[in-house]
């Protein structure tokens, strides 16, 4: 009886031991890891990666230089669209001031220079190979000496020089230039064909015009040689020996070509051209020019066989409606002839315009008119540039 009530109070136990929750079982133990593993573990966790770091910073340069460059491009196009130089070219044997009343008009439009040649105005002469420089082998002597001074080859190397070089001037440039300084340009042009926008040639010059088969023939060569020098190199001299001032004191000899300029022309104008009719070094220049003018013309031949003057550069050919009255009829009709050549054989699709006047006076007593086909030019180039953007 015991036992069975023994038995039966564990049966009666057997609930409440079913509801006891079962023993938690033994945690795991964690292993030890050697200190070196460790270390290198701790290492790679606080490793930073930068390739993704570069990569943003690079679509953040690139975000803040595209546009950059994007704008630099589209200022570059647009400068060169709005803004065509204009450089003008003084007549042979004269300097800038001839474009004193020119050039103040063409700035109201655009840009616009004017400069004087080696020797001219207020510019310094020009190397020559002489003693002094007999030793001086380096290639820099050679290369200035290499030329002819006051031909059109030098005169053009030494003008892409200042615009490049000395000076750095924006291009491209319009060329306008009168007589025999057209040969500048045209030469200028045929060399640096990508430097400039257009040219502007006013009564320009030919470079057949003392051709002949009879030199004695040739009218133009006549007074070219027997008449031009010999006055050029009659006022050098009475400049030499201060004859020219004298005469400037007492009224012998007027400062300027007409009497009419001197109402027309400010007076630091008239100041300057007294100066240079008193100065040697411009007057030796201005005879070297015309002195070596019949080289220029062979040299311009030279490089028109060798290269073509290109097409695509426009080119406006500007004449005088009156006769020069210091010029015969023979002269001014084998002048005509020229320019007539010019057209036909070389600027075959040049525009023709007139002007009133007779010579380059005309740049003083009406320069409005010289201005009108400047800016024309300026305003066609400016047209064409913004359909080609």
């Amino acid at each position: 009886d015991n036992h069975a009530s023994e038995a039966k109070n564990a049966d009666s136990k057997q609930p409440d031991d079913a509801t006891e929750k079962p023993p938690a079982p033994a945690q795991r133990q964690k292993l030890s890891l050697p200190d070196e593993l460790v270390d290198e573990k701790k290492k790679k966790k606080g490793k930073v990666k930068w390739g993704p770091v570069f990569r943003r910073l690079g679509y953040f340069a690139l975000i803040i230089f595209i546009p950059t460059v994007l704008n630099y491009a589209a200022l570059k196009q647009e400068t060169r669209a709005l803004v065509a130089k204009v450089l003008l070219e003084a007549p042979i044997g004269h300097s800038s001031e001839t474009w004193c009343l020119v050039q103040p008009l063409i700035a109201k439009r655009t840009k616009v220079c004017v400069y004087d040649r080696a020797g001219m105005g207020l510019s310094d002469r020009a190397y020559l190979n002489t003693s002094e420089y007999a030793n001086d082998f380096s290639e820099a002597a050679k290369e200035r000496d290499r030329t002819q001074p006051s031909t059109v080859e030098r005169m053009v190397e030494d003008l892409h020089r200042l615009v490049s070089y000395a000076s750095n001037q924006p291009k491209p440039l319009l060329l306008v230039s009168s007589d025999f300084s057209t040969f500048i340009s045209r030469f200028y042009t045929q060399l640096y064909g990508h430097e400039v926008a257009g040219l502007v040639l006013i009564d320009p010059a030919f470079e057949s015009l003392f051709d002949s088969d009879n030199a004695h023939d040739n009218k133009w060569a006549d007074y070219w040689y027997n008449h031009t020098l010999s006055h050029m190199r009659a006022v050098h001299l009475s400049a030499s020996l201060g004859l020219n001032r004298l005469a400037l004191m007492v009224g012998l000899m007027p400062p300027v070509e007409d009497p009419e300029l001197n109402r027309i022309l400010p007076e630091d104008i008239i100041t300057r051209k007294k100066h240079l009719l008193c100065q040697p070094k411009h007057l030796t220049s201005a005879f070297d020019e015309y002195y070596f003018i019949n080289e220029s013309m062979s040299q311009l031949k030279t490089m028109f066989r060798v290269k073509p003057f290109p097409g695509y550069i426009p080119v406006t050919i500007a004449t005088y409606k009156r006769r020069n009255r210091h010029l015969s009829h023979e002269l001014t009709k084998a002048w005509s002839e020229g320019s007539n050549k010019l057209m036909r054989n070389v600027h075959t699709g040049s525009k023709r315009v007139q002007l009133p006047g007779a010579d380059y006076l005309m740049f003083y007593q009406n320069p409005q008119s010289v201005t009108s086909v400047v800016v024309a030019m300026v305003e066609a180039w400016r047209r064409d540039s913004s359909m080609a953007a």
